[in-house]
């Protein structure tokens, strides 16, 4: 008599699902998920190297021209032109800043090429030598300090909550390092699940609240997007469509925390793709850099549910009865 093997009974979905019972990550949904890292950062590098370079710079470069005037002898030189008095000869001490900018810039390239390089060779260093992956986190400190730099320069509408509104951006590389660290061991998959979990709550939150305050970029998409399928909209039907995308996208950043709901997982992916989508759509190809570091919206919840719930807490192991034989 021939053995009997034990499949799942999840066995009949696809591959990259079917991870309910299956111990082990799809490879072909990890390797989707470097792709989309890879693409995620080229996004973000883009600018670094054909416009005004990273938020990190331009805050750099913002305190270098500060520090380039003397603010003392400044003030001391007013005080005196108050009174009518003539300053000093050499009162007010300067530096040319352009070697310094010069090597911010510099820098600001380095730092996006050694990221791109990272993105683009771990997925197969990981493969000879798993603890590779941890470098992901290079990228991922990067694209945090990206977002702090953003908080600071200001000048945007919400710019305070910059880091929580990026929070997939930066952490899906640190789930990702995980995730092929050890791709099969259930603490890993827990640790990698609630990271994502929190990184999409703090996200969608994010962009929730900012819908209800009628962020103006968003109102920008709305009408553009309107006059692209012949509908003009008004500013009152804007605010009323921002105001319940501002409320379905709280609901989803509570939902994805609370509750395992494959729906909700699958719309959130789809509306961060649209989402992403939109900036392109509506302003032009030239802006495929603001899709490209979306990508990762749309890509963090379909993870989650790749993961499943048995990622949830430590899986407990299964009877017998949970599983049945092959045909």
């Amino acid at each position: 008599m021939e053995p009997i093997s034990h499949i799942s009974k999840a066995s009949k979905w696809p591959p990259m699902l079917n991870t309910l019972w299956n111990p082990q990550l799809s490879s072909g949904l990890l390797a989707c998920l470097c792709a989309i890292m890879f693409v995620s950062v080229l996004g973000q590098a883009w600018p670094i190297f054909f416009n005004e370079g990273s938020a990190i710079a331009r805050n750099l470069e913002k305190r270098e021209l500060a520090d380039a005037i003397d603010e003392l002898g400044v003030e001391a030189a007013m005080a005196r032109a108050l009174y009518g008095e003539e300053p000093g000869e050499g009162e007010i001490e300067t530096h040319d800043p352009a070697p310094r900018l010069a090597l911010l810039r510099r820098a600001d390239k380095a730092a996006a090429i050694l990221c791109l390089l990272l993105a683009a060779s771990l997925p197969f260093l990981s493969r000879w030598r798993p603890a590779t992956a941890w470098l992901y986190l290079i990228p991922a400190l990067w694209l945090l300090l990206s977002a702090l730099a953003a908080t600071l320069n200001g000048g945007k509408a919400h710019a305070g909550l910059s880091v929580p509104a990026h929070a997939i951006r930066f952490i899906l590389p640190f789930a990702l390092a995980l995730l092929l660290w050890r791709p099969s061991a259930s603490s890993t998959r827990i640790s990698a699940n609630w990271l994502l979990r929190i990184a999409c709550a703090l996200t969608f939150g994010v962009h929730g609240f900012e819908a209800l305050r009628h962020h103006p970029a968003f109102q920008d998409l709305i009408y553009s997007f309107g006059m692209i399928i012949g509908l003009g909209f008004s500013t009152e039907a804007i605010h009323i469509l921002l105001y319940c995308i501002g409320a379905m996208d709280l609901i989803l950043a509570f939902g994805v925390l609370l509750v395992h709901s494959p729906a909700s997982l699958r719309w959130m992916a789809f509306w961060g793709l649209l989402t992403a989508f939109m900036r392109p759509l509506t302003i032009s190809w030239l802006a495929w850099p603001e899709f490209a570091i979306r990508l990762a919206n749309g890509m963090a919840p379909w993870l989650i549910l790749a993961i499943g719930a048995a990622a949830l807490m430590k899986p407990r192991n299964r009877a017998p009865s949970e599983c049945i034989p092959a045909d």
